[in-house]
């Protein structure tokens, strides 16, 4: 009685002699399968599940790999074979990202390899939430492909260079910063560097591509120099520094690939572009992943408004702790100190008389077009973060004011701003104000920007007794008048 692998090998020669026709699109995917299967010691064997095919021009078949001994599927893994014509590529082969990108475009949209791996069970979703964005306290990210272009729990940005951090708190379970391969004309996604963190029991979040000797030391020497199994237990909290963006695996330019599933594995390759220079392409590449893919919030986002960010849109990295809620972020809002702690801007003319800011628009037509004071509070917050701005306001010329108060990004208003604007009468004795106002992105430095209009020289706008104070709970109109 021979073994299930020696039949198998068998098969496979039997297919091969059979010398299928170049135009027998089921011949040239069975004869492919059947090569890679009949070599020795394959550390998987490939079995197709389906496929996204135009019989005239070639297409996808997505292949599910199995234990070679066992015959038992290795979840979570779904290669795509290339075919066009008469040939067919496996990932690893020469001219497979060549052909890749011969198919139609309308062809590659559609295809999609989630019907083919482990759903994610919805009972573990509820803690999927509060990720951080994965790099360097106050430096940006763009996306570059979101849940809904690149697949279920997967996110590409461009860091432009800038370190990566973890997600959340967790234990990094798999490290591995060896690879110098950049795989992308070849398809091997295998070769890419990468880092797993465990946040919880099937809550997982996986960072691909990253640059060689990137992760710091101390994480470093705390892991074992194997990889075919997991090799850390390292402790890791949210916004420290994990590793740096790169270009190692089946990357077509630097950029970070961040993931989250319900489980993680580990599979064997070939060493097929003889990633360590030794000359044997038949030794074994780790290749570690996650299956059981689900869509994460990040903090102040909902997963489906994450699936829905398009290409370009950045975001700005924010790890601080928020501030004790009704806690007073502004300094000397009572002008007590004169200015200290607040910046003029634009063609503004302030002072502080008896306690009070007044202030007013030059009248000039000189640049640039605004008068504001600000305060930069030294805090940071995610987007959709209430915040409770109250104040008074007065007016003490003759002439009809305009008040606004802002929030936003200290990077710039480009960057996201929300603000209420009030029309104070002249002569008007100051009064309280009260207004919500929500961070409309994640910002690492929250600036409240007080600015008035028109540009008269009339003495003078009044304003007083500043507080803002992050208010989880607040339920106000968005812009009241006066409180």
């Amino acid at each position: 009685m021979i073994s299930m692998v020696a039949a198998r090998q068998i098969f496979a020669a039997l297919l091969i002699l059979a010398g299928f026709s170049a135009a027998d699109i089921d011949g040239v995917i069975d004869q492919k399968i059947a090569q890679y299967n009949a070599q020795p010691s394959v550390p998987f064997i490939y079995e197709a599940v389906g496929r996204t095919i135009d019989t005239e021009i070639g297409g996808i078949v997505y292949l599910q790999l199995k234990n070679p001994q066992t015959d038992e599927i290795i979840p979570g893994v779904v290669d795509l074979m290339v075919v066009t014509g008469d040939t067919a590529f496996l990932p690893g082969e020469i001219g497979y990202s060549a052909a890749f990108d011969q198919l139609p475009p309308n062809m590659l949209r559609d295809v999609d390899t989630t019907p083919f791996k482990p759903s994610a069970d919805s009972s573990f979703m509820e803690s999927i939430r509060d990720y951080q964005f994965p790099w360097r306290e106050g430096s940006w990210g763009t996306v570059t492909r979101s849940y809904g272009a690149h697949g279920p729990g997967q996110i590409d940005f461009d860091l432009t260079g800038t370190g990566v951090t973890a997600a959340k708190d967790g234990t990094i379970i798999y490290a591995n910063d060896t690879s110098t391969v950049n795989a992308y004309d070849r398809g091997a996604w295998w070769y890419w560097n990468i880092i797993i963190i465990q946040h919880d029991d099937h809550e997982y979040s996986l960072y691909g591509h990253l640059a060689q000797n990137s992760i710091p030391r101390e994480i470093k020497d705390r892991c074992y120099l194997y990889y075919n199994r997991p090799n850390c237990a390292v402790p890791i909290k949210a916004g420290e520094l994990i590793a740096a963006e790169g270009n190692t695996g089946y990357s077509g330019a630097p950029h970070l690939h961040l993931e989250f599933g319900q489980n993680f594995g580990i599979v064997s390759y070939f060493d097929m572009m003889d990633g360590d220079g030794d000359g044997n392409r038949t030794e074994f590449v780790f290749a570690p992943y996650l299956y059981a893919e689900q869509n994460a919030a990040f903090q102040g986002y909902t997963p489906q408004q994450v699936a829905a960010w398009e290409y370009g849109m950045l975001h700005q990295a924010s790890h601080r702790a928020l501030p004790t809620p009704e806690e007073n972020l502004v300094r000397n809002g009572d002008f007590e100190r004169g200015n200290e702690e607040w910046w003029p801007s634009g063609q503004v003319s302030w002072a502080v008389q008896e306690g009070v800011m007044r202030f007013l628009r030059l009248n000039t037509s000189d640049p640039p077009a605004w008068a504001s004071f600000y305060q930069d509070l030294n805090y940071g917050a995610p987007a959709n973060t209430p915040f409770e701005v109250t104040l008074e306001l007065g007016n003490d010329s003759h002439i009809d004011k305009t008040i606004t108060v802002t929030l936003r990004s200290s990077a710039g208003r480009d960057y996201g701003f929300v603000e209420c604007s009030f029309m104070i009468p002249a002569n008007t004795a100051l009064s309280p104000y009260k207004m919500p106002l929500k961070t409309t992105s994640t910002w690492a430095n929250i600036r409240l920007e007080i600015g008035v209009n028109p540009a008269d020289s009339a003495p003078a706008a009044l304003v007083d007794n500043i507080v803002v104070a992050y208010h989880p709970y607040v339920d106000l109109p968005a812009c009241p008048a006066e409180s």
